[in-house]
């Protein structure tokens, strides 16, 4: 038997000028990045398919994150027999890894590095460790916690910790060890699930002082600008490159980042749900019960979509996520039903692509990780939907030599960089899932993918070019593979009485990797550094020749909104030739400031911009 996690984004080459890939973000969070966007780069499910549902008891309001193949959510307020905590899920599988009894709320977590931030009910902010769930330190921040505590959502930017309590309207700043650097308290209370967010060296927050307003501080502390309105602030502000969106019970906003001024506000009933940005489109939830869709620039309104609760009092307080062409959410409220709905919508026009009730409310947002949505609802379980067959999918490129790769028992061992082992180890990189290998007396042996274990006569098998070849006769790290080729590692079975293995056509675990292996030349690294607008910035890449030829090097990539930079350079090679060459990206004054991931793609001069015959990446490169 040839048997070798969790979901990743797909990678995938686009074979032109500009080799574009999304953006991600730096540390898992609430509404998945640092400005709140709630923009996934993961595609969601196209399908309502539960993957499991586990039960954790109580009411699970809080955003469940995913962080090295688990899920961490919070739980408050149960009844009967009931479990309260922060607890660790396996993503996979939906096994419960560990609880901790001392922290429960609404707070949604944010990790950094194998530790995670959480508010509590208590009025206790912590710092816990992700993977035995011990308490590294915590603070009381929240002295009138009253029913909710904290349940604000921390935000971590530039090594630092961010969060607000509801109280006296404060920001909290701690660094990673749980130090206090400062704090501002505007002194009267705000909405409890308001959460800060962050933008070129800015963090904006809900405050309230003389009057409601929204706060723009620097990373010192100092206040930068506020921009005061006549009600409360009542969910979390989301960012895109010019403006920053928050709503009040009567009202969204768009306010602009430079010039601190109203770019537009339309009427809006608004709720804690927070505006997911995407497309050049805000996508929010109501309190009629609504999910609206509004022009980013000019605030009208482009489609609305009536959910089932909406005629019977029904309201939106999950936070949208947006992937691949789908806007999710839930409803909290069902009016005169008991159950609230996790919907997919089309992002262009509004139309249902599916939804799901359980039988209960959702105040819970989804958090879309490789193909996988995780919500919450007040059943007491957490769902995973998915699409059952296909755990990962996507291309790698091959080198010739070998790479080293580490085993079960942290040893180290070489093996052939064209393998089909090798090619499962460059997909495990991409995709973020974890591959545990062995060495046996029989040779290598690959125990578990995806914290996926082989069991008795079932385990991780490989086939190549399935179905039009048989089945490989020797072990994974020995079938060297050729430019082309197609591998399908899956879990499967032999069949006790044929000893006749499964195919991934009978499997639920599947993972599908493409295999470039370059024969002309191929990059082994890129190097870039940062720039400003006006000027340029450098991109080191080290090529290596496999045929004489005339070779055009592009280095080009996009920012999250899809803006692009780019740069090129040529030059001759004869085989066995290894350089380390310089491309130059001139930076457009008005290009968009921020981070740009950008990659290496090489052409034969007379074949460009027509075929690709290697690419490598990322590097990012930061625009000031």
């Amino acid at each position: 038997m040839r048997r070798g996690g969790s979901v990743c984004l797909c990678v995938l080459l686009l074979a032109c000028v500009l080799l574009i890939m999304p953006a991600s973000a730096s540390y898992p969070m609430f509404h998945y990045d640092v400005e709140r966007t709630g923009n996934f780069t993961d595609g969601g499910p196209p399908t309502a398919e539960i993957l499991w549902k586990t039960e954790i008891t109580g009411l699970v309001g809080a955003s469940p994150i995913i962080w090295n193949g688990n899920v961490y959510v919070t739980n408050w307020f149960g009844w009967g027999e009931w479990n309260p905590g922060l607890y660790c899920v396996n993503a996979s599988n939906g096994n419960i890894v560990w609880r901790n009894e001392n922290i429960t709320g609404a707070s949604s977590v944010a990790i950094y590095n194998g530790v995670l931030f959480i508010g509590s009910q208590s009025g206790n902010f912590s710092c816990v460790n992700a993977t035995t769930g011990n308490i590294i330190w915590s603070k009381k921040i929240e002295n009138n916690p009253g029913w909710y505590g904290i349940a604000s959502s921390p935000l971590i930017y530039n090594e630092k910790v961010y969060i607000t309590t509801f109280s006296s309207g404060a920001l909290h700043c701690f660094d990673i060890s749980g130090t206090e650097l400062w704090n501002i308290t505007t002194g009267n209370e705000i909405s409890c699930f308001t959460s800060p967010a962050a933008y070129e060296g800015l963090i904006f927050f809900a405050g309230n002082s003389t009057g409601n307003a929204l706060y723009c501080v620097n990373e010192n502390g100092i206040r930068e600008w506020t921009f005061s309105i006549g009600e409360k602030i009542i969910n979390t502000p989301s960012i895109d490159n010019e403006n920053v969106y928050f709503a009040t019970s009567s009202k969204l906003y768009a306010v602009n980042i430079t010039s601190h001024t109203e770019v537009w506000n339309v009427s809006f009933s608004g709720t804690m749900s927070i505006a997911a940005l995407s497309y050049g489109k805000v996508f929010i939830g109501s309190k009629d019960g609504n999910l609206y869709c509004f022009n980013a620039t000019t605030g009208n309104l482009l489609w609305e979509f009536e959910t089932y609760e909406a005629p019977l009092g029904g309201k939106i307080d999950s936070s949208p996520a947006v992937a691949n062409g789908i806007v999710y959410f839930g409803t909290n409220w069902g009016g005169t039903t008991a159950n609230g709905t996790i919907y997919a919508v089309n992002v262009s026009n509004g139309e249902l692509v599916w939804a799901y009730s359980p039988p209960n409310y959702i105040m819970s947002s989804p958090f879309i990780y490789g193909g996988k949505l995780y919500i919450g609802a007040d059943d007491g379980y957490l769902y995973c939907f998915g699409h059952i067959s296909t755990i990962w999918e996507g291309g790698v490129s091959l080198l010739p030599g070998n790479i080293t790769i580490t085993l079960k028992d942290g040893n180290t061992t070489e093996i052939n960089g064209l393998s089909t082992l090798s090619a499962l180890v460059k997909a495990s990189e991409f995709g973020g899932f974890n591959v545990t290998i062995a060495n046996t007396t029989y040779g290598l042996y690959v125990e578990s993918v995806a914290d996926i274990p082989a069991e008795g006569l079932c385990g991780w098998m490989y086939l190549v070019n399935y179905p039009h070849e048989g089945s490989p006769t020797i072990g994974a790290d020995k079938y060297i593979l050729s430019d082309g080729d197609v591998v399908h590692w899956y879990y499967g079975c032999y069949d006790p009485q044929t000893w006749e293995p499964s195919t991934p056509a009978e499997s639920e675990h599947v993972i599908k990797i493409g295999v470039q292996v370059p024969d002309k030349i191929y990059i082994s690294e890129l190097n870039v550094t940062d720039g400003g607008r006006g000027g340029n910035a450098t991109a080191w890449v080290n090529v290596t020749a496999l045929a004489d030829g005339w070779y055009v090097i592009v280095v080009s990539g996009v920012n999250k909104n899809g803006e692009a930079i780019a740069g090129i350079s040529t030059l001759r090679l004869a085989a066995s030739d290894s350089v380390r060459l310089p491309a130059i990206i001139p930076i457009p004054q008005q290009v968009q400031t921020g981070n740009y991931k950008l990659y290496a793609g090489v052409y034969r001069l007379d074949d460009y911009p027509n075929t690709i015959l290697h690419w490598y990446g990322y590097d990012t490169c930061k625009v000031s």
